[in-house]
């Protein structure tokens, strides 16, 4: 565990120790008094990381959860884990890297497989567009048909990096900042499935998503409006209801989409943390009328307190790595064990020549 020049009232706890490292606007989606208090209960006690002083200046932690972005912050979280490779880091920073970006985020689906061999696992089509000029001919040369989500490249937790654009023809594109990912809209009933993963748990919800577009590609190039701008596709359905006066029909409609399997669920959730090698995060996935899914978007240790008995969710996930990191350091311990030289035998061997020795001259004087 890591040494601690902090209060003595900070470390005198024997519980499990959890650092914990937000930006002050993302804490709150995570740590809440209701999750401290759950988890000291439960053995493990959340504490803050001060972020203006060097981490080896704090705890002790036996594990450290964080979700920050900048460099200095990556840089003394690496320093930390060099000193202390007994503290368990959650995750990578490294491995959280790739989420920050919306192409390379998507790249592990392919290496998801789910035992049902029925079922496709996919990503939507997609293109970077670098600059306007020509992009009607890229759209075209890669079979993307409009419409198309517009989402800025970085996904670095920051206001921009949520503005999208719901592309339905050429003249959606004129108001765009370059680059840009260009990615196909898949009619999806109106229903997004989000699935939060921590560790080997996972838990899937639904929620309203952009309604389907059932207008034909000629029908949209008529729109004057070129493109309809949101924030989240999640939270894009409230946009959409107040132009489209059928909304109360499609609401109806999406009550009776069903859940994934459970199967479904687990299965892709553990192909991504697989791939990924990231413990903590949750996707978007949504699914055609053809039961094809596809995955969207990926977030790194996202707002888990909107789960219903979250706080259990995540102590109990606390709770397996507190597990797994005791069964391995006792399997070391194990192993170091049976890496020591044994030395028995030989003063087995040296006492029955003894024995030997002392009998074999008592005969002779006999």
């Amino acid at each position: 565990m890591a040494s601690s020049s902090s209060s003595s009232s900070s470390s005198s706890s024997d519980g499990f120790r959890v650092g914990y490292a937000f930006p002050p606007n993302k804490e709150r989606n995570v740590i809440r008094p209701s999750l401290i208090d759950y988890a000291k209960l439960h053995g493990v006690d959340l504490v803050r990381i001060d972020l203006q002083s060097p981490i080896l200046h704090q705890g002790p932690f036996h594990c450290i959860i964080h979700k920050m972005y900048d460099d200095a912050w990556v840089e003394k979280l690496q320093d930390f884990a060099l000193k202390n490779p007994d503290v368990v880091v959650v995750d990578r920073p490294d491995r959280i890297e790739r989420l920050y970006n919306r192409v390379s985020m998507l790249d592990v689906v392919s290496q998801v497989k789910v035992s049902d061999s029925g079922v496709k696992i996919e990503v939507p089509k997609q293109v970077v567009l670098n600059r306007k000029d020509g992009v009607i001919d890229l759209i075209r040369d890669l079979e993307v048909k409009f419409p198309v989500i517009a989402k800025p490249l970085e996904s670095n937790g920051s206001a921009k990096s949520h503005e999208m654009s719901l592309v339905y023809n050429r003249r959606g594109f004129k108001d765009l900042e370059t680059p840009v990912l260009l990615q196909e809209f898949v009619n999806h009933g109106g229903v997004m499935f989000k699935v939060y993963v921590a560790g080997e748990q996972s838990v899937c919800v639904k929620r309203k998503s952009l309604p389907d577009v059932v207008e034909t590609e000629e029908e949209l190039e008529k729109k004057t409006d070129g493109a309809m701008k949101f924030s989240q596709i999640s939270r894009a359905e409230e946009k959409s209801e107040k132009c489209n006066c059928g909304r109360k029909k499609e609401a109806a409609a999406e009550e009776e989409i069903e859940m994934p399997p459970e199967k479904i669920v687990t299965e892709v959730s553990r192909g991504l943390r697989e791939a990924m090698g990231i413990r903590l995060f949750n996707f978007d996935m949504i699914r055609d009328r053809n039961g094809t899914y596809y995955v969207i978007d990926i977030n790194y240790l996202p707002g888990f307190a909107v789960l219903p008995d979250y706080e259990a969710f995540l102590t109990k996930f606390f709770n397996e790595v507190m597990q797994k990191k005791v069964e391995e350091e006792e399997n070391s311990a194990i192993e170091e064990e049976k890496a020591k030289p044994r030395c028995c035998c030989f003063h087995e061997r040296e006492s029955q020549a003894s024995t030997f020795e002392n009998d074999f001259c008592s005969r002779v004087l006999n």
